[in-house]
């Protein structure tokens, strides 16, 4: 964890995971940013990623990820937090994507699809950086 607490005006901005985007590098080098619902404990970033998607394969191959956080209603202000993937754990049922899910719609998950595999990704962040507040 970087030296010194992020700071206290963008906390916010790691309770709106609408607007949260996982960052990878593809194969051919280019960016690939996808919404992803999060949780943040402080130290780990826990995320919720669908099985067989480039996203996560590129999770895998390049350990290190980016989580950038852009508050909608003022583009110029961001947080973008740096890590390291540390583990992947195939769900066993549903509990960690219903947590989100109650905590950010108020109601169980009903996406995905009948089979569909997720993995909990957890992160270890190692810097971060926002703008000017």
């Amino acid at each position: 964890m970087p030296t010194g607490q992020l700071p206290t005006s963008h906390l916010d901005l790691l309770e709106r995971p609408v607007v949260g985007h996982l960052a990878t590098v593809d194969a051919n080098g280019r960016p690939q940013v996808n919404p992803v619902w999060f949780l943040f404990d402080g130290q780990r970033l826990l995320l919720s990623v669908k099985g067989g998607t480039a996203k996560l394969r590129n999770m895998r191959g390049n350990h290190q990820v980016a989580i950038s956080l852009v508050d909608p209603d003022d583009p110029f202000r961001y947080l973008e937090l740096r890590g390291r993937v540390i583990s992947f754990e195939l769900y066993k049922t549903l509990t960690f994507v219903n947590l989100l899910a109650q905590k950010y719609t108020g109601a169980d998950f009903t996406g995905g699809h009948a089979g569909e595999e997720r993995y909990k990704v957890t992160i270890s962040i190692e810097s971060w950086t926002a703008s000017r507040s």
